[in-house]
């Protein structure tokens, strides 16, 4: 007997579902490319149990007529190729007919579409199976409605997450489409509860930043900055605060992808620019010819091949002169180069204590060469920048022997940031931020594992904008944020008011810690909360709470500060992994001084 065997198509359909459908995602993925691909001008989407109970979609596109509604379902069904130069040339999101068999293979679907007012059809299938087919009333348009997704495939059911996590990943696809067509209008309820309403407005470059401020909030909009100098490449990107909750999109001719070769473009400009792995929010669209892109190269078409990879360095240089308008800065204007005259008088040096004795190769070093001039990082604030008057001191003794440690001398404080320690054999400097940060880091894990958090009420809430996957990830964990210290509501897609905070945090402070943490909390990190949401509160409570450098310390305070810090579990890192104490011994002095 032959042990190779034809599979019978229903196991096909299932098996080909199972590379199409993973969650319900990706069938509000499928069915809102179809509504996009029939030229809808309004998308509504209903779901409950996050899309594992019931999904509707309902667009006002062209719609079906009865023959195309009943063959949407065949395997491999399309109206969007027919052949192989077809597929070269793929100007739309979904070409290879495969979506709405999938989904019906493993769902109960009904189908109700229309090309003309009142003259619909409706199809509906179970399991693959044709159940019912026949006319029906219908305005122009498609709705798809989904239910029980795989009823029939428990074990794949099983792997679904919870309702609130469903619903998430739901409303980033059409936050997706939503930023790749602000010409359409998007409405996403969730049992009956409205959780997105973006209106239509227009297509240019003010009609995206509208889109980006209808999904994610006015305040990340206002700190974004167009990508222009390309007709092929534009978009926004942020300043670098945005660099805290960011987000990222990047579409192709519409298409939503998670490009990787596209994205390190971006990684290696933002770092080459700004000197940093802080990479701000980026909103990038790329407009090319469509025989110039092959959209068929990832199973969930996630990815794209571009023909020409000259492309890359056009977006590289459009990112960089966004880049450098992002962070505030402008070409210098060019200066007119006048004729070096030597009538013997040479210029006067101001600063670096410099004279007219001094060896001209010495000014040469101090002074920037005009060479590297344009290769030098982005300045940043330094610890020499001291804008204090230091405190009057004296050093004295540290009682330092608790647990067994020696005892340290106070020196005293350099730049109102770092503290300095004599100890018998070597000079310890102490980052005074990370050092209170992971004080206060022990003190607050202490707290939020079991001892009560004592907090303040605000007597008018603060309205905070998240985003609308920002404030449904607060709202789920609005319980374990109140024993927590915080007190928030939801009161629209996106907005939350918090009412309440922990004593040491002042308002600005809390209200960034939120965000951090609406944006920080990944899907699953949601449900495992316990100790990974706790150690992120606690840190970033810390963070936002310790002493900043460039403070000057009075004795007392370096003093208290020391003691506290060698109490701790772990005096030698913040919680961020950053050292906080840096040891120089005695001997490096001294060969450094040519004394060995």
């Amino acid at each position: 007997m032959s042990r190779i065997r034809l599979l019978d198509d229903h196991l096909i359909s299932q098996i080909a579902a199972g590379e199409v459908v993973e969650r319900p995602a990706s069938v509000v993925k499928e069915a809102m490319e179809n509504s996009i691909d029939a030229g809808a001008t309004r998308i509504d989407l209903d779901l409950e149990g996050g899309g594992k109970v019931w999904i509707s979609l309902r667009d006002d596109g062209s719609g079906m007529d009865v023959e195309d509604a009943q063959r949407a379902f065949q395997r491999h069904a399309t109206s969007k190729i027919e052949t192989f130069a077809d597929l070269e040339n793929v100007g739309t999101l979904g070409f290879r007919g495969e979506a709405l068999a999938s989904i019906a293979s493993v769902s109960k679907t009904r189908l109700v579409t229309a090309t003309a007012p009142g003259e619909g059809f409706l199809v509906e299938i179970e399991g693959g199976e044709i159940l019912r087919k026949e006319p029906t009333a219908s305005p122009v348009g498609t709705r798809l409605e989904v239910r029980s997704l795989f009823f029939n495939v428990p074990a794949r059911r099983e792997f679904l997450k919870r309702d609130a996590t469903e619903m998430r990943r739901c409303l980033e696809v059409v936050q997706g489409y939503a930023l790749a067509h602000p010409e359409i209008s998007f409405r996403v309820r969730h049992e009956g509860k409205e959780v997105l309403d973006a209106p239509r407005s227009g297509s240019d470059a003010a009609a995206y930043l509208e889109r980006i401020a209808q999904l994610f909030g006015s305040e990340l909009a206002s700190k974004l900055t167009e990508i222009r100098g390309s007709s092929m490449v534009g978009g926004f990107v942020g300043a670098p605060e945005t660099s805290k909750g960011r987000k990222s999109s990047v579409f192709v001719n519409g298409r939503l992808l998670k490009d990787r070769r596209l994205l390190s473009v971006f990684y290696r400009c933002v770092r080459n620019e700004w000197k940093t792995d802080r990479f701000p929010s980026l909103f990038l669209y790329l407009a090319v010819p469509e025989e110039s892109v092959d959209v068929n190269v990832h199973p969930q078409k996630a990815e794209v091949r571009f023909r020409d990879e000259a492309i890359f360095g056009t977006v590289y240089n459009a990112l960089r002169r966004a880049l450098q308008e992002a962070r505030g800065e402008v070409p210098a204007p060019l200066a007119e180069v006048q004729p070096l005259q030597d009538d013997g008088v040479r210029p006067r040096w101001q600063g670096l204590g410099a004279s007219s004795t001094r060896p001209s190769h010495m000014l040469d070093d101090l002074m920037p060469s005009v060479s590297g001039a344009s290769e030098a990082p982005p300045r940043q604030q330094g610890l020499a920048e001291v804008s204090y008057r230091e405190p009057a001191r004296t050093p004295v003794p540290l009682s330092g022997n608790r647990k067994g440690r020696q005892s340290l001398r106070l020196v005293g404080q350099y730049k109102g940031s770092l503290i300095l320690l004599e100890a018998p054999d070597a000079l310890l400097i102490v980052d005074q931020h990370v050092a209170h940060e992971r004080i206060l880091y022990d003190q607050f894990l202490g707290a939020l594992e079991g001892r009560p958090v004592e907090s303040q009420t605000l007597v008018e809430p603060v309205l905070l904008e998240v985003g609308i996957a920002g404030s449904a990830l607060l709202e789920d964990q609005a319980e374990t944020l109140d024993r927590l210290g915080f007190g928030i509501s939801v009161l629209s897609a996106g907005t939350v008011a918090l009412s309440k905070l922990p004593a040491r945090l002042r308002v600005e402070d809390a209200a960034e810690v939120l965000r951090d943490l609406a944006s920080r909390l990944k899907d699953d990190g949601a449900e495992v909360l316990g100790r990974q949401l706790v150690d992120e509160l606690a840190a970033s409570m810390a963070c936002r709470s310790a002493v900043k450098i460039h403070h000057p310390l009075h004795q007392d305070e370096m003093e208290r500060l020391i003691s506290d810090l060698f109490d701790s579990e772990n005096p030698w890192s913040c919680p961020h992994g950053r050292p906080i104490i840096l040891r120089r011994e005695d001997i490096d002095f001294e060969r450094q001084f040519k004394r060995r």
